[in-house]
């Protein structure tokens, strides 16, 4: 293989990988939207049949959505979590806490167009220790063995998969059950 054709398939590698943590970032945010929007409605109850049944959002969840827009993914989690303790499984805090750990590490990674991971280096060893263990990515290829230990290697390449279904089994088993418990049709919040 020439030098030509091999950096023009690194550099579809990197594009490739870029794309599909970009696509991570988006689906959580789309998360973080439904979890808000949760909250609104279990706080007004009210509404909730105009909701399911207008095309028109009612102004009380539009003008709370803005309030929550203002929130970072961590405060509206944590509000989430609170809001709905009793109905949030083990394996449901696990995939929440997950998405929002990988969600944060694509959020602070240091980025380079010369490869295809991202490098996410927490600022404290229970961040990291608590990252290993909910986002438990596995790389095919071990980083750099020159890199510090404590640096975190996100390789969407080898993990998209893993990744997206964690986004698909949060919503579509826990964000689904708690729209069925307060009386919300799952897609219209979707």
């Amino acid at each position: 293989m020439n030098d030509e054709v091999f950096e023009k398939a690194k550099e579809e590698d990197i594009d490739l990988s870029f794309t599909k943590a970009g696509r991570f970032l988006i689906y959580s945010l789309w998360i973080q939207s439904q979890l808000s929007d949760l909250i609104i409605l279990d706080r007004n109850k009210g509404i909730i049949n105009d909701f399911n049944t207008n095309p028109i959002m009612p102004e009380i969840l539009q003008r709370e959505r803005f309030i929550f827009w203002e929130k970072d993914f961590k405060e509206v989690k944590e509000i989430f979590e609170k809001e709905f303790s009793n109905q949030l499984t083990k394996q449901a805090k696990l995939d929440l806490n997950a998405i929002y750990y990988l969600r944060n590490a694509i959020s602070h990674s240091q980025v380079s167009v010369g490869r295809k991971y991202l490098l996410y280096k927490p600022n404290n060893k229970k961040t990291l220790d608590l990252i290993r263990e909910v986002i438990n990515i596995t790389n095919k290829d071990d980083p750099d063995p020159n890199l510090v230990r404590d640096i975190i290697k996100i390789d969407f390449s080898e993990n998209e998969q893993i990744l997206m279904n964690l986004i698909k089994r949060f919503d579509e088993t826990f964000l689904k059950e708690i729209c069925k418990n307060i009386g919300v049709v799952h897609p219209r919040i979707r």
